[in-house]
């Protein structure tokens, strides 16, 4: 059906907030290694990491109502890169903006692709004009801005589009000075967020508007060539925002001076070195911008097993060669239903919200707004020694022998001179010469009589284990009565509420696990309807609900919903006839 036969408006086909099917047997193809045997190990591990990737806080998902008055918030910039063309960043952008804008997310969408702007196209949309058509860098002779009026109103409420011109043909410098000006320009609107589609490649201009973001996302897929070119980026940003960190014109300049020596865009820890070996005050200035500099990658197009574990793998190896802290924000399942979508030219969260590349997607928009509830991240700190053997297996010092072989294991894998993580990283001597630290490190602490003054050697005494005290069992009062569930059972707030109770579980409980504001479930346990969100969404907390207390989440989901629809046919019939 195109979009003119749709009959409902956009809003009402908004994406979930919750899991739903695992897609379809042409989704589970894709994923067509075999399944693993003796080497399903790293495998596992992968898994469980993704499931605790990252801990997302009980964020409250607003809703807001037509006509209701916007909430105040920090305006947000997120800009979105990509290691080459066709990753996927479009894509990730488009509908990244989409689902915040079904949220009630004020959203302005920005295409600023120098290399060719089509975000238009995964909106079903025809090619608006230009910001560049309308006036140099959109400012009138009378001083007033005209990205307002270029602004375009999309078929989703709350997100418009704006096309900066950026692939207009004209000079490289003058794209480069209207991207940089643009980034300034759009913090003046009204709006929450600002999502940028940007080029691909390290030139300055993307580089620039890449920095100046609030949220800097680059998209990448596993293969040798994407790879190599993300290590680039990350060290050509790290380069440029090193410079624009420097404290005045002397520093930026000797700044200039070892990193031209160092051949322009070094790996950031080897800049660090340079300078603290001959002992300048910049190194306070290196250190400061690599605790501070925080890119996001997302591993997209992903197909095998072994893809899971890249994204951890590419955090791991940044951080021992590069001395960078990558966060990775997820991944995006290889699924022909993307494809499809865009050949439609219809948005894949409104489209196909239960294809597991629509479940990821959200998944890494929600992240997003985790970044937004969480605030400024603190500096990194390492629980171990660097460079100390335990820093090099990533284990603690209380690490038991297990642990110990299995840390081992997956950094052998990792630093192998065949791994896709390391392609375009490290060297093959610097592998070799990691793989024997590795070799060192594991006959050190797997050796009791080697380990214990190894440990007291590297250890500081602030370092050192303090004896935890045994807290005293809890005495909680009886549990209540389980009521009686058949396949009947019709469930309402208070049935869920005497399920949640009899199995001693508190709301905050279900919120921390299922990732649901205790705000939603406290109006769903209370039946409080006037107070709940749209109905795709009460859907999806009910599913995640009932799971969180081994119910039956279609049957949770189907009877309560029911009862909620009826709630606001009622108070629709209500509003008609005043």
């Amino acid at each position: 059906m195109s979009a003119e036969e749709d009959p409902k408006p956009p809003k009402s086909r908004a994406p979930r907030t919750s899991s739903g099917p695992e897609g379809s047997a042409s989704d589970m193809e894709l994923l067509s290694e075999p399944p693993l045997e003796d080497d399903s190990e790293s495998v596992l591990d992968a898994e469980a990491e993704l499931r605790a990737l990252p801990e997302l806080p009980a964020i409250d998902i607003e809703v807001e109502s037509a006509g209701a008055e916007p909430r105040l918030r920090p305006k947000r910039v997120v800009a979105i890169s990509g290691a080459r063309g066709g990753v996927g960043k479009t894509v990730l952008a488009s509908n990244l903006a989409l689902y915040l804008a079904t949220i009630g997310r004020r959203v302005v969408l920005v295409d600023a692709d120098p290399s060719g702007a089509n975000l238009h196209t995964c909106l079903g949309m025809r090619k608006p004009a230009s910001l560049a058509r309308a006036g140099r860098m959109g400012v009138r002779r009378d001083g007033v801005g005209l990205i307002e009026e270029a602004l375009v109103k999309t078929p989703f409420p709350g997100l418009r589009l704006l096309h900066a011109g950026l692939d207009d043909p004209g000079p490289s410098a003058a794209r480069a000075e209207r991207l940089v000006k643009l980034v300034e320009k759009l913090r003046t609107l009204e709006a929450d967020y600002i999502v940028l589609d940007m080029g691909v490649g390290w030139g300055r201009e993307v580089v620039d508007a890449y920095l100046a973001a609030d949220l800097k996302i680059f998209v990448t897929v596993p293969e040798p060539t994407a790879l190599e070119n993300t290590y680039q980026f990350l060290r050509a940003a790290f380069a440029r925002y090193v410079l624009l960190r420097a404290k005045d014109s002397h520093e930026r300049d000797a700044l200039s001076k070892h990193l031209k020596a160092l051949g322009s865009a070094p790996p950031p820890l080897d800049l660090l070195k340079e300078v603290e070996r001959q002992r300048l005050p910049l190194a306070a200035t290196v250190q400061a911008a690599m605790e501070t500099f925080r890119p996001s990658i997302v591993i997209s197009q992903t197909r095998l097993r072994a893809d899971l574990q890249l994204g951890f793998d590419m955090q791991s190896a940044a951080r021992r060669r590069l001395g960078l802290v990558v966060e990775y924000m997820g991944h995006i399942d290889h699924d022909d239903t993307v494809w499809t979508c865009v050949r439609n030219r219809r948005p894949l969260l409104l489209e196909v919200p239960g294809a597991k590349s629509s479940k990821k997607l959200e998944k890494i928009a929600r992240r997003v707004l985790a970044s937004e509830a969480q605030g400024p991240k603190p500096q990194h700190v390492s629980a171990v020694p660097l460079e100390s053997h335990h820093d090099v297996l990533e284990v603690e010092r209380g690490a038991t022998e297990e642990e110990i072989r299995r840390a081992y294991k997956r950094c052998r894998e990792l630093y192998a001179h065949d791994s896709l993580a390391c392609y375009g990283l490290l060297e093959p001597h610097e592998i070799e010469t990691l793989r024997a630290r590795l070799d060192e490190a594991f006959d050190v602490l797997l050796d009791p009589a080697r380990r214990r003054p190894y440990e007291l050697s590297v250890f500081p005494p602030s370092m050192q284990p303090l004896a935890q005290p045994v807290a005293e069992p809890a005495h909680d009062e009886e549990p209540r009565a389980r009521p009686e569930i058949t396949p009947d059972t019709v469930f309402t707030g208070p049935i869920l509420r005497q399920v949640r109770e009899a199995q001693r579980v508190s709301l905050r409980d279900v919120s921390q696990k299922t990732k649901i504001g205790v705000q939603y479930l406290k109006a769903i346990e209370e039946d409080d309807f006037a107070h709940l969100p749209a109905v795709v969404y009460v859907s999806g907390f009910l599913s995640e609900f009932a799971k969180s207390l081994k119910l039956d989440a279609q049957q949770v989901s189907r009877t309560y919903v029911r009862r909620y629809k009826r709630y606001l046919d009622d108070k629709d019939r209500g509003l008609s006839s005043r």
